[in-house]
């Protein structure tokens, strides 16, 4: 029973997140009707019927081509929809008690839709990272808006505060309030991330003698983290169609800290540390090796991936990881 109750999840899954996976081409293009517009084929525009869309199948009997106008499937979307499958099971049988789930415990349940949610903006941030080395912050802003307002809920109402046992507990008791330990140590590894944005630009600013620009990341470090925070109520000015905008190379994006934001409220500070050393630990691998393979070094690799992969194995798999830390560096 409980097996055939999996599949039958995953198979729900798959179809749901068939959707969303339209979504990052969509968040991209500004297109209208993001939400209620049908389907179609992104070569010649063919509206999509419902044999078109089963998820994964719909890919393989086709032959990995648009059934109007032949043209080639890109391989992303199947993608997206199974690394969502994968991230779902994991969310199902690790970090919830199943067996609470299928028996109708309904604050199991609501971990159940958190974590799943949290799979979903994870994902669909690192394959928009991947694609256009940016960030769709028509998601990411109410994701983050929404988790505050979760955590500031978590103070007053101990069953909201349930939600977060995953965020592990410190003697402190202070500490271990939801909110006070996410909101500290979020303001810790925003600091770090934004000194990776600040020192680049700085340099830039006196070498250029360029001093506004200088001020202008000082400011910023001020006022970005409320901006994240209640991004759904802000109008940003359009970057891309700035005439006045410069590039200045840094280490990081300003992309990055909406990332680090969003998932250090949805982990705490001990998960959260793992997750940040983890994913720099898979950054640096894979940098070196491209260092090692190709003679351009100037190559921009989006960083919300690692940030994504980070933190869902750091979520899985926290005490392993740090037992094993323990033990290769002989700490008791």
């Amino acid at each position: 029973m409980t097996a055939l109750y999996f599949i039958y999840l995953i198979i729900l899954w798959l179809i749901f997140w068939s959707f969303w996976s339209v979504l990052i081409s969509r968040f991209y293009s500004k297109e209208s009707g993001i939400y209620t517009w049908r389907s179609h084929c992104t070569s010649c525009g063919h509206t999509l019927n419902a044999l078109d869309l089963f998820p994964l199948f719909s890919y393989l009997f086709l032959g990995w081509k648009c059934r109007y106008c032949k043209k080639g499937i890109s391989f992303i979307y199947p993608l997206l929809e199974l690394t969502m499958a994968v991230f779902f099971f994991f969310s199902w049988y690790a970090l919830v008690d199943y067996s609470l789930v299928l028996s109708g415990n309904w604050l199991e349940i609501l971990r159940l839709l958190m974590f799943m949610f949290i799979s979903f903006v994870i994902v669909v941030i690192s394959f928009y990272d991947i694609l256009y080395q940016l960030i769709p912050t028509e998601l990411l802003g109410p994701s983050v808006f929404l988790f505050f307002i979760l955590l500031v809920s978590a103070y007053f109402f101990p069953g909201v505060e349930s939600l977060f046992s995953h965020f592990l507990p410190f003697q402190n008791n202070i500490l271990s309030i939801p909110i006070i330990n996410a909101l500290l140590w979020a303001l810790l590894v925003y600091t770090f991330f934004y000194i990776q944005i600040l020192l680049p630009g700085l340099y830039y600013s006196f070498e250029k003698k360029k001093y506004k620009i200088a001020w202008q990341l000082l400011l910023e470090y001020f006022t970005t983290p409320f901006m994240i925070i209640f991004s759904p109520f802000i109008k940003f000015k359009d970057e891309e169609n700035d005439d006045e905008s410069e590039d200045v190379y840094t280490f990081m994006w300003h992309w990055d800290l909406w990332i680090a934001i969003f998932m250090w409220f949805t982990a705490g500070f001990k998960i959260a540390a793992m997750w940040l050393a983890i994913a720099y630990l898979i950054w640096s691998i894979i940098w070196v090796g491209i260092l090692a393979t190709r003679k351009q070094r100037n190559i921009a690799i989006a960083f919300g991936p690692f940030l994504g992969a980070g933190l869902f194995i750091a979520l899985l798999y926290y005490q392993p990881l740090l037992n094993a830390y323990f033990s290769i560096f002989w700490i008791k």
